[in-house]
């Protein structure tokens, strides 16, 4: 496993995806990862079996927009490359890779200029980056993988006092990450810097590219029949139509592994996750994953009145040659920091005296932070001009004033005979 991640090409990827926001905007991209290092398997339990071995690296991304020298989105993702060798009733030892990001934060800081869907664009562009890393690694589909957990703020100090943020509910939370995966899937498949679906489709060899994903969720403690009280009717379980020429995504309710299934076996476990720490318990060897699923509802992260979710999806890759990315002439390790440099980062972002709560605060905070960056790490940055259409808001839907009706019982009043003499 000696292919690298280009961060220029993350931000690149990330840049394409910014430019359908509405012309007349410019922002700034910055990408902050790690050199891969090797860790623990998602799936610790397996490695008691014998016939089982895997060698696992990760690195850590921090994605960052910037607007007028302000920090206005982040992204925080931990990626993860496993090679697998298994040797099943044949007896013949079989090797795979398999590509698995977790995106463990997204946030906005209220300092956005004008109101557009921003986060979810970059959310797109960084799945999109993940098609380009995974296909140099030559396999067919790469996991996509988060928990929706409602917070005031992510990755901005106080940005939940900033009044042009716009902070979510848990609710509005699942629903705002079901459409943003749904997006995101749509446009990866579509879209690698450049029309790659119908390309890909025409393609004679011997893999080509799904115009489905496959996407879960799951919301503990709510059965399948809740599914359109969560995350509401237009969330569309099932979303899209298999065999069309337009990408889709085929969504599913629950896990993405049989509820039979031993968890410890198959179930990713993420770090700061509520699934791994549940499962890091000595009682939970023989937990099936319709099990997991029982107690995670009950537990103090995912119960006691709180709506959160877990989503996680399979993006098929492209079998054509995607289309190359300006400006992307770095050596292998350009740009990768160590694990301790990393933290460095995420100490100056989470510093004490970070605050986003007003616009001047907010200035202050971003130059600090970016200077910081540039003098210790001289990271470069890709700049994007918008160039999308308006986008048109729907609307109040005002009701016409008209009087109330008033119910006339004049006919149910019973009127006293005159008695004449």
């Amino acid at each position: 496993m000696e292919v690298t991640r280009d961060y220029i090409a993350i931000a690149s990827d990330v840049a394409a995806s910014l430019r359908n926001l509405p012309s007349g905007h410019d922002f700034v991209v910055r990408v902050v990862q790690t050199a891969d290092y090797p860790v623990e398997s998602l799936t610790p339990q397996r490695r008691y079996n014998h016939f089982y071995a895997e060698n696992t690296l990760s690195r850590r991304v921090l994605i960052l927009v910037l607007q007028d020298d302000c920090l206005v989105a982040g992204l925080e993702a931990h990626e993860f490359t496993s090679l697998t060798f298994e040797v099943g009733a044949s007896r013949i030892p079989q090797q795979a890779i398999a590509v698995n990001a977790c995106i463990e934060k997204v946030d906005t800081s209220g300092e956005l200029q004008s109101r557009m869907p921003l986060a979810r664009m970059m959310v797109a562009g960084y799945v999109c980056s993940l098609q380009r890393y995974s296909k140099a690694l030559d396999v067919e589909s790469v996991g996509v993988h988060l928990f929706a957990r409602a917070q005031p703020e992510y990755l901005f100090a106080k940005s939940q006092h900033n009044p042009g943020k716009h902070t979510l509910d848990d609710i509005g939370l699942v629903k705002w990450w079901q459409h943003t995966m749904q997006h995101a899937l749509t446009y990866a498949m579509s879209n690698t810097s450049g029309s790659l679906l119908p390309v890909a489709l025409e393609s004679d060899g011997d893999k080509c590219i799904s115009d489905t994903a496959v996407a879960y969720c799951v919301v503990p403690g709510a059965d399948a029949h809740g599914a359109p009280v969560v995350l509401g009717n237009q969330s569309g379980f099932k979303i899209g139509a298999n065999g069309t020429a337009s990408p889709s995504v085929d969504w599913k309710w629950g896990l993405s592994h049989p509820a039979e299934a031993i968890a410890h076996n198959c179930v990713l476990q993420f770090p700061d996750d509520p699934i791994t720490r549940l499962l890091a318990k000595s009682h939970t060897q023989s937990w099936t994953v319709a099990m997991l699923l029982e107690m995670l509802a009950v537990s103090e992260e995912c119960g006691s009145g709180h709506r959160t979710a877990y989503f996680s999806a399979m993006l098929p890759i492209a079998s054509t040659q995607l289309p190359g990315l300006p400006g992307c002439n770095v050596t292998a390790d350009q740009g990768s920091l160590s694990f301790e440099d990393y933290d460095q980062v995420l100490v100056a972002i989470f510093d004490r005296d970070m605050d986003f709560s007003a616009t001047d605060a907010a200035k202050t905070s971003s130059r600090r932070f970016t200077e910081f960056i540039d003098q210790k790490f001289d990271i470069p940055v890709v700049a994007v001009a918008t160039n999308g259409p308006a986008i048109e808001l729907n609307p109040p839907v005002v009701a016409p004033n008209t009087p109330p009706a008033v119910n006339d019982l004049s006919s149910m009043v019973r009127k006293k005979r005159k008695v004449t003499k």
